[in-house]
């Protein structure tokens, strides 16, 4: 009877198995990833080496851009799969490992054939890898006063400097049904010039503009050496009338929009060979539209890393004088500093000039999206009004730091499980991965409890 029960058992988590390995191939087939990944997480408790699953669920993190989880489920994939170097090559590089990037574009590109409609396309990937690779040594060290993710398609709305700069103004300009695009216009502060972005035949060129009489003159491209092949758009000019910022997807780009600075020499009638501004200003993703207040002391520039679809987040920060490299030997450090992940915050109070001119700066502006109740929720810290319910939500946030941590370490540990030749060094590693895996059980249900704790101070406030 003892054998029959453990034979039926044993079949039983079979089925299940089979059931959940088919329902995660379908959500996986019909690229709903969010639902997929779940599903596969679950399998991989009961075979957490399984190369198929690993790679599936590795396959979900990468289009869901967890590519930290993306790549971890990657290695534990193994080499079964040869598309693997591909999507780490794309990893590694959206999280500013240019090395391990690098290899795992040449890497792939190894193993296609010499007619393969693919190889420009990783070429210019791992161009762009060896752009940023070079630019990682020149890491601005710069002061963020705040940020603010707001909608894309009226973001400029958002950039609260003095007139005194001049003016920007964007139109969102329909290049075809599914592409929609910003044009941008600079006017300088005494109205007597124009710089503005516009399209021709699909691709954007910033055009300039400057004042007669009664009249304007005629429009003409700014620059043989700004405008390209590429799109140029963004344009802004500091108030010397000669440094101009704006950005470009072009060669000199690490991919999407990168923002660049050149300057206008009146000898040559013409302006300097445009350079990138480098880390933390830039990214694998789009960062454009920097604009500069030099009397004030602030700049501003919009970025869409990290950003769902249609949002882009905008920094505020204090420009250096002169450029400030950091020094460091930590190399995580190093790139958390070039994602913006940490950065120096303004420790002492801006003028009241300047305060009153630009976004306010309060922690308590931070987006968030939080349900109080059936019909409330929550966009910004600010809405609390329970004093209760803001130290538990700052409790909860520790928690969830906390628990990110820990994931990540575990990651790390069952990487270093999968890649042990030997049960003698396996077996101490199992044990901790165990332990961790408890741990975080623990931890996920305490920050459950914590939302439910904030959730509650809030509501009994409320029906007061």
């Amino acid at each position: 009877m003892k054998y029959k029960l453990i034979f039926f058992s044993l079949f039983l988590n079979i089925a299940i198995f089979g059931q959940n390995l088919a329902q995660g191939e379908s959500y996986f087939t019909k690229k709903q990833y969010s639902k997929a990944r779940p599903v596969y997480e679950t399998l991989l408790k009961h075979k957490p080496n399984d190369a198929l699953i690993n790679f599936r669920l590795a396959r979900c993190c990468y289009e869901l851009k967890d590519f930290e989880s993306a790549i971890e489920h990657f290695l534990l994939a193994g080499k079964k799969y040869p598309e693997r170097n591909l999507f780490l090559g794309d990893s590694y590089f959206k999280t500013y490992r240019f090395e391990e990037s690098l290899l795992a574009y040449q890497t792939y590109l190894s193993g296609l054939k010499p007619d393969d409609s693919e190889i420009l396309e990783i070429k210019l990937k791992i161009n762009n890898v060896e752009k940023a690779s070079k630019l990682m040594s020149k890491v601005d060290d710069i002061v963020i006063v705040d940020s603010l993710v707001v909608n894309k398609s009226d973001f400029l709305r958002f950039y609260k400097f003095s007139s005194e700069l001049g003016k920007l103004s964007q139109e969102l300009l329909k290049l075809n049904a599914r592409q929609t695009i910003d044009k941008i216009k600079y006017t300088t502060q005494r109205k007597d010039r124009v710089y503005y972005s516009d399209s021709i035949q699909g691709q954007m060129d910033i055009f300039t503009s400057y004042k007669l009489l009664d009249t304007w003159s005629d429009t003409v491209s700014v620059s043989n050496v700004i405008n390209t092949s590429a799109n140029e758009n963004y344009p802004f000019l500091l108030l010397d009338g000669i440094t101009m910022y704006f950005a470009s997807d072009g060669e000199n780009s690490m991919g999407g929009y990168d923002i660049f600075i050149t300057r206008y020499t009146p000898a040559s009638d013409s302006f300097l060979a445009p350079e990138n501004v480098g880390f933390p200003f830039n990214s694998p993703a789009n960062d454009y539209m920097m604009v500069i207040d030099e009397q004030r002391k602030l700049g501003w520039f919009a970025t869409d890393r990290y950003q769902p679809a249609g949002k882009v987040k905008i920094y505020t920060f204090v420009p250096n004088d002169v450029t400030t490299i950091i020094r460091t030997e930590n190399n995580d450090s190093l790139r958390s500093l070039a994602q913006l992940k940490i950065y120096r915050k303004l420790t002492k109070k801006l003028p009241e000039t300047t305060v009153s001119n630009n976004i306010p700066i309060k922690e308590t502006d931070k987006q968030i999206e939080f349900v109080i109740n059936d019909s409330v929720v929550y966009n910004h810290l600010s809405q609390f009004k329970s004093g209760e319910a803001i130290k538990l939500w700052a409790e909860m946030e520790t928690l969830s730091e906390e628990l990110k941590n820990k994931k990540i370490q575990l990651g790390k540990l069952r990487v270093e499980y999968s890649t042990s030749k030997t049960e003698e060094v396996r077996t101490p590693i199992s044990t901790k991965i165990i332990d961790f895996e408890k741990q975080i059980i623990v931890m996920e249900n305490n920050l459950t409890i914590k939302k439910l704790q904030v959730r509650n101070a809030e509501n009994q406030y409320l029906r007061k």
